[in-house]
């Protein structure tokens, strides 16, 4: 427990630059500044006077007062902060040394939340929690001006700060209080590793992501090529099903026109035939029970069939989209006003009818949208398969070309333009982790997001990250199969346990079973193919957007794993009782007002009460470990080698000369060795093994497997 003595609470400013729209307060733009810090002392549960120190402020010149913070940052004990993350690195960078734990109260909040949504602000929280806060119209509206702390009143900045740092202190006070509370106590080691997670996010955000720009601009060229071919490829085909008339890809009415060859009559009769929209609850409403004779009947009654169309020279305006006019002298119109037979188009269209469009048939009612019927990349993947059924080769065309353009379009949108704007000038990237935005306690990243960085040694994006040490690698572990062990432990099915000691391919599995074959007649891409699914179960997931085939493996993974079904069934129960699902770690998910539904979960919560404890003791809890110890672990053997980012259930290095030897070590030591942490921090003793892979190249995506044949006994 968390005593109240010699607690350094402290905040700073900063100057704000604008990036191509977005705010950046970071200290690895060089035109930032940190304009003070402001800090007060928590003594056996009393808040002492703030102080302060300020470096870069447009009035008259201060005293310097570096001395003074550091000597305070060498005292205390605990030094706590909201959105503490941000505030430590600002100091590290500045060459302040910090060596006492950090709390951040951010993150306290968050864990108290219990996956509920709760606004996470300082100034949210103190309002939430009746403590002292600021009032901050005065600086939002000197903000919304364009002027920073930097240069206003300095008295203002000082008010501002010193409320900043009371309500940190008062809610730190808080939340300790909270969790010596009895039903709270659990969650005590949760806060220790998310506090110790904040100490490894630090490093890999400061050590940062060395970016080719020559090879990234590269990978950008070859993307815009491919998207400029695949545009070409998917008009010309939607040209031809459709006819003449004018389309869009990027319409939704014109997809739904294209690929199910209808169009909504109207969207509000549409609408209330599929139950589209939202409730008053803010969440979207179930789609509607239907057999399919009445789904068909209600596809006829809200949609018509698309017809082809041929456009003819409007004989009103002989094709040119104007009508032509004059003033009473005679003078033609300066802007002559568009022709209104033909809406300016100049073409007048004419059904052929023949039924436009690829043909294909939306599955179910969840298939409905406002636009008519879904063409997302989910449900792309389901009609390709309808596609090759019906042999519909140019449908198959059509949407693997689509949903790749829809993959291009974002590696260009989101990650190459990502790592464009906020790569740094000493060829840096810092991409911002998250602690407190997925509700599992899993990290998201942002600027760029790299958490959605595909897992492939396929993706071209990862090519332009290479090692900042000139002639050396990255190297890059991963856990195997992590979430499936993890829902073998929490489940202690044994068929899971079985196949996870014995060694089975539970790919090649799942492949034998959706398509209907021996395990020893499954193809390399039947088993590729099926690696989409074979998790799917673990998060709640049923199938109801895919085929039957498909669906019917999701009924045979439950009779394969009874275990794992029977412990999806303990969860509910337990949320019935008391709302509540815990995973080994103490971390909880909250799930108020639940109530079972027909057929035996949870009405609104079943996929997430089924989810939560696998996806966060996995990739919130055991990943996080092995990044504390990882770091732990490089710091006592004072390793040139960086930590530079953690994705999904991995570990990334930049590998510094002379030391591949004692990093692979180091990370066998971390990441298999995580089962002592386990029973240390969480009196939890795990019944599987924890299998990794490594490998190294010279960038992070051309990368090679190499052996991590290391026992714990030899690091």
């Amino acid at each position: 427990m968390i005593a109240l003595d010699d607690i350094l609470v402290l905040d700073l400013e900063t100057t704000v630059q604008d990036k191509n729209g977005k705010t950046d307060n970071s200290p690895f733009n060089k035109l930032n500044r940190a304009v003070g810090a402001w800090w007060l002392w928590v003594h056996l549960g009393r808040i002492g006077p703030c102080q302060r120190s300020v470096w870069h402020h447009n009035e008259k010149p201060l005293p310097d007062t570096r001395d003074e913070l550091q000597q305070a940052l060498d005292q205390a004990k605990l030094i706590v902060a909201h959105n503490a993350k941000f505030d430590i690195i600002w100091l590290l960078e500045m060459g302040f040394n910090i060596t006492c734990p950090i709390y951040c109260s951010m993150i306290g909040e968050f864990i108290f939340a219990r996956a509920q949504f709760l606004p996470l602000s300082l100034k949210e929280t103190a309002i939430r929690r009746g403590v002292t806060h600021k009032k901050s119209d005065l600086v939002d509206d000197m903000f919304k001006n364009g002027i920073g702390f930097e240069a206003m009143p300095l008295s203002t900045v000082d008010e501002y700060a010193e409320a900043d740092v009371i309500s940190c202190a008062e809610i730190f006070i808080e939340q300790i209080t909270d969790l010596q509370k009895e039903e709270n106590k659990g969650l005590a080691p949760v806060f220790l590793l998310m506090n110790d997670n904040l100490q490894f996010l630090v490093e890999i955000e400061r050590n940062g992501i060395m970016i080719d720009r020559d090879v990234l601009q590269q990978v950008k060229d070859q993307y815009q090529q491919e998207q400029t071919e695949l545009t070409v490829r998917l008009n010309e085909i939607a040209r031809g099903v459709l006819g003449d008339r004018p389309f869009n890809l990027n319409s939704g009415p014109d997809q739904c026109k294209i690929v199910y060859s209808r169009i909504v009559k109207d969207r509000d009769i549409h609408a209330r035939i599929f139950n589209i929209g939202t409730g008053k609850n803010g969440k979207r409403l179930p789609p509607p029970r239907m057999s399919n004779n009445e789904f068909k009947a209600s596809i006829r009654a809200s949609t018509d069939v698309a017809k082809k169309e041929m456009a003819e020279c409007c004989p009103s305006c002989n094709g040119s989209g104007k009508q032509y006019k004059v003033t009473a002298k005679g003078v033609p119109y300066k802007k002559q006003p568009k022709c209104k037979v033909c809406d300016g188009s100049g073409a007048m269209y004419v059904s052929t009818g023949q039924t436009a469009g690829l043909k294909l048939h939306p599955l179910n009612p969840m298939y409905a949208s406002a636009n008519g019927f879904k063409v997302d990349k989910t449900t792309i993947q389901a009609l390709i398969a309808q596609a090759k059924r019906k042999g519909n080769d140019l449908a198959v065309e059509y949407l693997t070309k689509l949903a790749r353009l829809n993959s291009v379009n974002v590696y260009l949108n989101s990650f190459v333009q990502g790592i464009e704007t906020w790569v740094r000038e000493d060829g840096l990237l810092h991409a911002n982790f998250n602690q407190t935005v997925a509700r599992t306690g899993r990290l998201s990243s942002s600027g760029p997001n790299l958490q959605n960085f595909p897992k492939s040694n396929k993706f071209p994006v990862r090519k332009c990250m290479i090692s900042r040490f000139e002639g050396q690698i990255l190297i890059e572990a991963d856990f195997s199969g992590l979430e499936f062990r993890v829902a073998g432990e929490l489940s202690r099915d044994p068929q899971i346990i079985d196949d996870i000691l014995s060694g089975k391919d539970v790919h090649k599995q799942t492949a034998a079973i959706i398509n209907q074959c021996d395990e020893a007649d499954v193809s390399k891409n039947m088993r590729q193919e099926a690696k989409a699914y074979t998790f799917a179960p673990l998060y709640g997931g049923m199938g109801m957007n895919e085929p039957e085939h498909v669906q019917n493996y999701f009924k045979t993974y439950f009779s394969i794993y009874k275990g794992l079904k029977n412990w999806h069934s303990e969860l509910f129960s337990g949320v019935l009782k008391d709302g509540i699902v815990r995973t080994p770690s103490g971390r909880e998910f909250f799930f108020p007002n639940a109530e079972r539904a027909r057929n035996g979960k949870i009405k609104k919560y079943s996929q997430q009460i089924v989810n939560y404890p696998v996806q966060s003791f996995a990739t919130g809890d055991i990943v996080v470990l092995s990044c504390v110890r990882l770091l732990r672990y490089f710091r006592e053997h004072d390793l040139q080698s960086k930590l530079i980012v953690t994705v999904h259930d991995s570990i990334v290095v930049d590998c510094a000369p002379n030391e591949q030897d004692i990093v692979v070590k180091g990370i066998v030591w971390a990441m298999q060795g995580v089962k002592e942490e386990l029973v240390s921090r969480f009196k939890y003793e795990p019944v599987l093994p924890l299998d990794i892979e490594i490998e190294a190249g010279k960038n992070w995506m051309e990368m090679s497997e190499i052996s991590c044949e290391v026992t714990l006994s030899d690091v």
